[in-house]
This record gives structure tokens, sequence and C-alpha cells, in this order.
């Protein structure tokens, strides 16, 4: 093999899927998640996972490799024209639900996103055309009733997703008012807000106000789903429809979360229609802040589960990953030899395997191995391998990064993690949970009860009720060790004769009933160096 030279403007891709289109398309692994996607007898339409496990990557290769796909962003849905709706925000607050009203939308946008698709309608002729094969095709009453719903809105159907959202919206609010033409007159209290609303009045708004929005013409959307059904009969010709993203700031956060529950909810509705498939990716943390902040009686988490595609990878499967590029970096610039990791990094680091000693400092995700081995390159510039002084050199970045990222993934949450996390910095790698006191933690917890916060989220909250005597340190303590375990930071042993617990590997969960004095903490290694973790 010809002699290369790592550079420092060398990687092996970048930390975002939407960022590394090159290695993408030259190196993605597929592991068996892309043809479950592809597969529309296949329930698993929901992408879960945390931040940096493939996601993004998976609804890139499907919106490339498949014929008949349509992307969506929730940017481009105009939702915020719902969320700065005076009406409708008041409505929200004042209680009346309107997660009908979002199946409703998202319904309706999919349900024409998948007819644009089948029959290409881009303008005016278009439209006629699908109207022409359908009045033609189709004459029973249920059917007819499901055109006439098309037919009402067809004006619309080759324009952006963002019109029909705002037509929807539109009516509704047009219902709404209606409905309050004498009398109370909803647009005025609408924008002088709840507090302006007495107790029999606001009943009598919650009553007039649901009955609308229960009316929303959800019985013609089930035909429109059968008749899609119908129209889409060639099995050989599958279509989908894509949306990613949903973790990100696109919606303000009450409306967010609604909305979310309603397409997981639309997706399971959408099961009838046998050709079609409408895949999403969302965040393991959001998926789960959304059934917490919208659960209701009767509520069944487990009904969605079947919809789930969990996204894992153990560590052949990653070594594929981390070859693969390693080879496209190398191959482009000096060989058409295939080399693996093997040829680059050193037998071992500290007397472990250096491919080991790697995973171990990663949550088993293709991001960090990614991170981890440019920070390496980084440290080898002008080298043909990185040594075991490299690889310990560029895990000191790699660790400080990864830490920041961690405080964003659960920024939602935990606004205030990083300032807890002192807790852990300059600890043994392991230490049995007595060892951090009561009295150390009611200290530790009034230190951050006087600090001026941005946010007040319920870590801080609980800290400043320790520190007025409100909440005992004991509760708190136990609270904030689990936070800990959920989000990575460390491992948990319950038992002398169990495993090291962690909550990457899917393995069952931890209450705070089962921490004793004598559970074992051990803190993640990938956060070692940046935390000062002792030796």
């Amino acid at each position: 093999m010809e002699k290369y030279i790592f550079r420092k403007i060398d990687t092996l891709g970048a930390s975002s899927a939407e960022d590394d289109s090159l290695y993408l398309s030259e190196c993605f692994v597929d592991i068996g998640f892309l043809n479950i996607l592809r597969d529309c007898s296949d329930p698993r339409s929901i992408i879960v996972g945390r931040t940096g496990v493939g996601k993004t990557a998976l609804i890139k290769q499907l919106n490339n490799g498949e014929e008949h796909v349509a992307e969506i962003s929730p940017d481009d849905l105009a939702l915020t024209y719902i969320s700065n709706s005076t009406i409708l925000k008041f409505l929200i607050n004042i209680g009346v639900n309107l997660d009908i009203f979002f199946k409703l939308l998202w319904k309706h946008v999919l349900a024409v996103e998948i007819i644009k698709l089948r029959f290409k309608i881009c303008d005016e002729n278009g439209k006629n055309i699908f109207f022409q094969f359908i009045e033609d095709k189709f004459k029973e009453d249920k059917e007819k009733q499901a055109i006439d719903y098309l037919k009402k809105w067809g004006d619309k159907f080759w324009e952006e997703t963002e019109s029909r959202v705002r037509e929807v919206t539109t009516k509704l609010e047009q219902e709404i008012t209606g409905e309050f033409s004498s009398g109370i007159q909803i647009a005025n209290l609408a924008l002088k807000g709840v507090s302006s609303v007495e107790e029999e009045q606001k009943k009598e708004i919650i009553n007039r106000a649901q009955q609308v929005v229960n009316k929303v013409q959800i019985r013609q959307l089930s035909q429109i789903l059968e008749l899609l059904d119908k129209i889409l009969d060639d099995p050989q010709k599958k279509y989908f429809v894509t949306i990613d993203r949903l973790d990100e700031k696109w919606v303000d956060d009450r409306f967010r979360y609604r909305l979310v529950r309603a397409l997981i909810e639309t997706l399971r509705d959408f099961r009838k229609v046998r050709n079609a498939k409408i895949i999403i990716a969302i965040r393991l943390d959001l998926i789960e802040r959304v059934f917490r902040l919208t659960r209701d009686v009767g509520f069944q988490e487990e009904k969605y589960e079947s919809l789930y595609l969990q996204i894992g990878w153990d560590k052949k499967q990653l070594c594929k990953v981390l070859d693969a590029r390693i080879n496209s970096l190398i191959k482009h610039q000096y060989t058409k030899k295939s080399i693996s990791h093997e040829y680059i990094l050193p037998k071992k680091i500290k007397n472990r395997r250096s491919i080991d000693y790697i995973f171990d400092r990663t949550m088993m995700r293709p991001r960090d191995v990614i991170l981890f081995f440019n920070a390496c390159i980084n440290e080898a510039d002008g080298k043909p391998n990185i040594t075991e002084t490299m690889v310990l050199r560029a895990e000191g970045e790699y660790g400080r990064g990864r830490l920041k990222s961690l405080f964003d993934e659960w920024g939602a949450d935990y606004a205030n993690l990083k300032l807890f996390v002192e807790l852990l910095k300059s600890r043994p790698r392991k230490f049995l949970y007595k060892e951090v006191s009561l009295n150390y933690f009611a200290d530790f917890c009034l230190d951050i009860a006087v600090q001026t916060v941005a946010e007040k989220d319920s870590l801080y909250r609980d800290a400043f009720d320790v520190a007025d005597d409100k909440l005992s340190a004991g509760d708190f303590k136990k609270k904030l060790f689990l936070i800990f375990h959920l989000v990575g930071l460390v491992y948990l042993k319950i038992e002398a004769f169990d495993k090291l617990i962690s909550s990457l590997s899917g393995r069952r969960s931890i209450s705070s009933a089962e921490i004793t004095d004598d559970t074992e903490v051990s803190i993640h290694p990938m956060f070692w160096r940046v935390l000062g973790i002792k030796g």
C-alpha cells in the first residue's frame, strides 16, 4: 500500500447526517433497518433512538433510493401559523382539547401528499386528470363522500403544504367564531386572554367550542384513507412520506407535543393504506416527553410500541461503519486497496485493545465513533498512523464535546443539568451511592439554590426546596442519580451479583426504591477526562 499521511483537514464525516452527504452516499451501512422501512406491511414506521444513532441517515437513504417519496419538513408546514393563532391559543389555554383537529390536519396533509405523488399533480391539468380518474372509477356513496371532500380542497392540491395547513386552520377559526357570532365575542376574549373570562362563561365556551372541534370531518377523512387504499392498488408501487427534525423548535411547545402525539396516532390510522407508509424519525427523549405531557385518562403507551423501529448498534456493526469511512478517506487519496482500522490504530491503548478502548468511550452510536476518530486524525496531522499518545490527547477534546452535546440533548427536560454534573467531578470511576453523604448533598443544593439561572427547571426547583427544607435531601439525591443514569452519565449496579445497568442498553429501568446506600455508581468512560475522574 502506498504511504498515506493524515492531515488536520481530514475527517471521517460530519457530526450530523444533514452535513454528511458525501460519506453517506458512499459509506452507508445498512444492518437491516432500511428493508424494514421499505416494507409497507411492516408496521414499524417510527424511527426511535437517541441523538447520533443514525435516524436522519436512514431517512436520507430512503428518500434517495425510492421512486415515490415525499419529504416533509416541519418548518414547511406553517405550523407557526397555528401557534400564532390567538383563537387557538385561547382555546388551548381555556381547556379545549384540539387533538381531533390536529389529527384532521395530519390526515389531510399526508393524504394529499400521497395523492400528489401518485398522480404527479403539480398544476391545474394534473388536478383535473386526477378528479376525472376517481369519478370514473369510484361510484359508491362512501367513495363519493370522500371525493366530495377532495373536491372541496381540490384547487389547492398542487400548492405547497403550508397553504393547505393555513386553509384548514382558518376554516376551524371561522367555524369557532361563527359559533359565537351572537353573545360571547370569542375573538375579543382571545385577545384579552383567559384571565378575563368568568368561570360560568368559561364552561360555556369550552362546551360549545369543543362541539365545533369534535364535528370536524374525521369521518370523511377516514373514508379518504379507504379510497386511497383502493387507488394505490399496485403492490409493486410503494409510496412513502418521510418527516424528520421533529425534535427541533419548529413550533411553540404547547402545540408541538400535541401535534407530535396526533401525528403518531395518525400513523396508526394510515396502516389501512396497504401500499403507502408514513415514516418519521424522533428522538427517544422527545417521544417520552410527548407521552408524559399529553397523557390522558385511559392512555396506553404500549399500543404504539409496535410502530417503533428502535435503532441500536453493536461493536461489529460500528466497525463496519468505521472501516467504510476509513476506506473512503484513504482510497480517495492514496490507494485502491481495502484497509481497516487495525492498520491505523495501535494494537493496545492502556493494555486494552484499541478499538475496544474507543468503543468504551462512546454510547455505541455512529456519531460518537466518527467524532472520536476525527479528533484522533486531528492529532495525527502529518503522520501515517494514530498512536496511543494521540488517542489519549484526542480523548479530552472529544469528551468535552460529547458532554456539551449531552446537555443540549436533554436541555428541554433538564436545562440546568450542567450545574448538577459538578457533583460527579473529581470522583473515582466507581463509588458507592452512600459516599455522597446527605450533608454534603444538602450543602451542594444550597450552592445551586443561590445561583442565578436563566430557567428554573425541575432540578433547580428541587435543589431550592432542599435548601428551603421543603424536600428531603435523600429523596432528591435519588432522583438526581436516576437522571444521571437516564441520560447516560453513569451506570448503576443495584445488587452485588448484578451487572452494571446502563440506560443505553434498553434493559429494565431502575426505580428509586431499588437504590440503596450500597448501590455502585460507575461514571461512563466517555466523561472521565472532562470530569477529572480519578483512575
